[in-house]
């Protein structure tokens, strides 16, 4: 049984912006980073805790062929997507985000 996914605002955010910048980039890159993403959220849907512990109760998943990870809070019936950032950026960065 998979869980239903949500995003914040921030993470739906992030998403438009990264499929903007790849598809100003090379266009169809955006729609292959969208369907690896959703290949990911498919997976965490189904298998909550596949992804390390990053912050508190963040879990950190990596998306392979692109320097951005899935961050997400797994709840008794949901997935609760927080954030997805690169990250290539400083790791106090990322943390100011999840902090948020």
């Amino acid at each position: 049984m998979s869980l239903r996914v949500e995003f914040l605002f921030g993470a739906d955010s992030d998403l438009q912006n990264i499929f903007g910048q790849f598809e100003e980039y090379w266009e169809g890159f955006g729609v292959e980073f969208m369907a690896v993403v959703d290949a990911y959220l498919v997976r965490i849907a189904a298998f909550p805790e596949i992804a390390p512990i990053y912050f508190e109760n963040v879990r950190r998943q990596v998306i392979r062929r692109f320097p951005y990870g899935i961050f997400y809070e797994p709840h008794a019936t949901r997935i609760v997507i927080v954030a997805i950032l690169d990250l290539r950026q400083e790791e106090e960065q990322i943390l100011r985000r999840l902090r948020r």
